[in-house]
């Protein structure tokens, strides 16, 4: 009997460490879908999946700019650079706070931080004008994947509040993306 305890135990060790941990979207993906399958009241999503989707996207994406923001306003060494990301902690900081007030009307599930740790980690390690550079480019490319994902909200998402949150959004997060590439056309053509 031990022998077979000492085998399951093992085996169950063996078995977990080849689990990954979710990041914090899927968490937040999965305990939403779990809120949308639930019967029981006051415990489900009032928004669609879609809807759902697009704003816990949307919380990691502010959560990730805000802390990129947070670390270029430490290491950038161009005034311009270091001024832009301070604009960007600023907006993005609201913008969460938004995204928290419109997650709780809805009781949707968001991240309580981002999950993409390689992108800190990646900018952490460079320093001078080639921190700068990479910031920008990340921002941009940042910016044009969250323009893409509220244009689609906009298109796709069936919750009212939401699909307003994101058509009111756009126009910010364009003129930040349109910024970050003025500002990249200026010091590196």
């Amino acid at each position: 009997m031990k022998t077979i305890s000492t085998i399951f135990v093992t085996a169950m060790l063996l078995l977990s460490c080849g689990q990954h941990p979710k990041t914090p979207i899927a968490e937040a993906d999965s305990t939403n879908q779990v809120k949308q399958d639930s019967s029981a009241g006051g415990l489900t999503v009032t928004a669609d999946s879609i809807s759902a989707a697009f704003l816990v996207r949307a919380a990691d994406n502010t959560l990730k700019e805000g802390d990129l923001a947070a670390l270029a306003q430490q290491k950038a060494t161009i005034p311009t650079v270091k001024d832009f990301a301070g604009m960007l902690s600023r907006e993005h900081k609201k913008l969460n706070e938004t995204i928290k007030d419109l997650a709780a009307k809805k009781n949707i599930t968001i991240p309580p931080v981002s999950g993409d740790e390689r992108t800190m980690s990646r900018l952490s390690d460079r320093s001078g004008s080639g921190f700068d550079r990479a910031y920008i480019n990340e921002v941009i490319d940042e910016h044009k994947s969250a323009v893409s994902r509220f244009e689609d909200a906009v298109k796709q998402a069936q919750d009212p509040d939401i699909k307003a949150f994101a058509d009111q959004t756009l126009p910010e997060l364009q003129k930040h993306l349109d910024s970050a590439k003025s500002i990249k056309e200026k010091y590196w053509k």
